[in-house]
């Protein structure tokens, strides 16, 4: 599989974190783990919010998943969920609301169809990545989800993009 490589300007998300076990709840990838009752409190939250209920509206919605020695050392998760907001709002969150600034960054995006998107994709990225010119540029990836990603319910009619930061390896 070869990804679109882009050029990105810095990317401001607002939206809920998770840390910890995603599978401590329920074991699988669906509505019912962790991160999937993470969408679920921020939608309820936006919903119910007069002032942001607006960025429920949105077409693209973001899941970053960020990794560091310890979340990798201990198998834990820290995901972040949300929505692009224009700077000058960002002042103006409730409590609830966090924001998280991605860099302006290349990236390297792999599109998943259907059943593409249970597989264990991770593989797929690693493997580009190392027969590929490009190192990670990161310590964060995420997945983008727009009006091509019909639910887990529809999976198979859905499609789903994977953003990775890189740079070339000679940099």
């Amino acid at each position: 599989m070869q990804p679109k490589i882009i050029e990105s300007k810095p990317i401001t998300l607002v939206g809920m974190s998770f840390y910890g076990d995603p599978f401590d709840t329920h074991a699988g990838w669906d509505e019912d783990n962790q991160i999937g009752l993470l969408w679920k409190r921020l939608f309820a939250f936006l919903q119910k919010d007069a002032v942001f209920s607006s960025l429920s509206q949105s077409s693209a919605w973001y899941e970053v998943h960020i990794h560091s020695e310890e979340t990798q050392a201990k198998g834990l998760f820290e995901v972040f969920v949300g929505v692009t907001i224009e700077l000058e709002r960002v002042t103006d969150l409730p409590s609830q609301l966090l924001v998280k600034n991605l860099p302006a960054s290349q990236y390297a995006i792999f599109t998943f169809k259907g059943e593409e998107i249970n597989s264990d994709w991770e593989k797929i990225l690693e493997a580009w990545m190392s027969e590929s010119d490009y190192k990670s540029a990161g310590t964060y990836n995420f997945q983008y989800y727009d009006d091509r990603f019909k639910g887990l319910d529809r999976i198979n009619e859905s499609v789903l993009d994977v953003y990775i930061p890189i740079t070339k390896k000679s940099d």
